[in-house]
């Protein structure tokens, strides 16, 4: 990156498509009991995975696909194909916790899979991954921004919109609403989370009298609490990046050794710790040492050493609905990139897109499809460069293709309507 940010690699790649599911060098599953799996303990549970490839192979994310497995739960997939008890608990549900933020009975099936697809199978030449030396907003979002106004861009801070405004003449958005202040300008991408834009919405009659925004209303979203930790002593973590179960039975949560991480910890005597918990809502209202408490009493019970350490130091960062609950059924509610009004688009990681890409990797990608919209919408500028997802390797689009050709011939059975899908 051109402002000097440097990343650490966490992971290398993994040699078949079930090791590359369920293992990684720098990341653990760990369980409520504190014993980590790299999966070797599994054996035999590990083989009633293999019928839910042929799922990720079916969910080939398309509208027709999501369709089918939306109304699903998680849970009921894993169920359904076979897969046991022991690996979809200590595996595939703190994963689903992790990775969508809730409980398997409570997530999608189809997410889950879409989640699945894009960590077992378009990623399979890079399925480590990368963590940034030190913190984000300092090493890469500040340079970048400071970056943008270089070029003439104008940010204006401690701003939250309230409503949007409705030019009826031309049916297009004129303006965004700040509290006192009004902006006008000729585009608008909202690039918010679910609950800012629903309470946009609400706050804007000309927005919610259109379904697809008054749709927005049928989603919900989770909380999520980030619990920074220095420790005063030096602990061996053996991964930098761990995902857990055990929370409770309804959140998830994970933790990364910022020690080996950052930059400025390596050489220090300390250990520090970022634990992030997902589905929060029962944390929420304790205060900052409540929270810590709870934090610590987790890392213990992962790994035995924080027991003799003390907290010299905490930071906790509360994020009440910032998380979009994929809860089964969702699917048609969710927004696209581009609205009924053709000036306002949207971009994040929670909208339906095509790419097949996942998580911060989509959220920057549907930045970028909603940029080319505003340059298509003026019909001047230059297009950004989207780089597409590894194609499939042969014998998966093979299979793929057999499944395609397989659901055809199912749909053109009499009476195949009939009956519910």
């Amino acid at each position: 990156m051109s402002w000097g940010s440097r990343l650490s690699r966490a992971g290398i790649e993994q040699p078949t498509i079930l090791q590359r599911a369920f293992q990684s060098n720098s990341l653990y599953f760990i369980t409520s009991h504190g014993y980590q799996l790299p999966l070797e303990s599994l054996h035999i549970q590990r083989l009633t995975s293999i019928p839910v490839i042929a799922a990720v192979i079916d969910f080939d994310n398309t509208d027709t696909a999501w369709r089918k497995y939306d109304a699903m739960t998680a849970r009921e997939l894993f169920k359904m194909y076979g897969c046991s008890q022991r690996l979809y608990k200590e595996v595939f549900e703190p994963a689903i916790q992790a990775a969508l933020f809730a409980p398997g009975e409570q997530c999608s099936a189809a997410a889950t899979l879409g989640m699945l697809y894009y960590y077992m199978l378009s990623h399979q030449e890079n399925s480590d991954f990368l963590l940034c030396c030190g913190e984000v907003e300092e090493k890469i979002l500040s340079p970048w921004l400071q970056l943008l106004e270089m070029e003439g861009l104008k940010f204006v801070a401690n701003k939250v919109p309230s409503s949007m405004t409705i030019d009826t003449d031309s049916g297009c958005i004129s303006a965004i609403v700040c509290g006192d202040d009004v902006y006008k300008a000729d585009a608008f991408v909202s690039a918010t989370g679910l609950s800012s834009l629903q309470s946009i919405v609400k706050n804007s009659p000309s927005l919610w009298s259109h379904r697809e925004f008054a749709n927005l209303l049928h989603l919900s979203a989770v909380d999520v609490i980030s619990v920074k930790l220095w420790f005063d002593k030096k602990i061996t973590i053996p991964k930098v990046a761990n995902v857990c179960s055990g929370f409770d039975d309804s959140s998830g949560w994970t933790f990364f050794d910022l020690t080996s991480i950052y930059d400025d910890y390596y050489e220090e005597s300390i250990t520090v710790v970022e634990a992030e918990f997902y589905n929060a809502s029962q944390l929420i209202p304790l205060d900052d040492d409540d929270i810590v408490s709870e934090a610590s009493l987790h890392l213990i019970k992962c790994i035995q050493d924080f027991e003799g350490a003390s907290v010299i130091q905490k930071s906790v960062r509360r994020s009440p609905k910032s998380v979009i609950n994929f809860l089964p059924g969702s699917y048609k509610y969710t927004p696209r990139g581009s609205t009924s009004f053709p000036n306002l688009f949207i971009a994040g990681d929670w909208i339906v897109n095509r790419h097949g890409s996942f998580s911060k990797e989509k959220a920057y990608v549907t930045g970028l499809e909603a940029a080319n919209r505003v340059v298509d919408y003026f019909g001047t500028g230059d297009f950004a460069k989207i780089i597409a997802v590894e194609g499939d390797e042969p014998y998966i689009e093979t299979l793929r293709n057999l499944s395609r050709r397989a659901n055809e011939l199912k749909s053109q059975i009499p009476f195949s309507e009939f009956f519910l899908q």
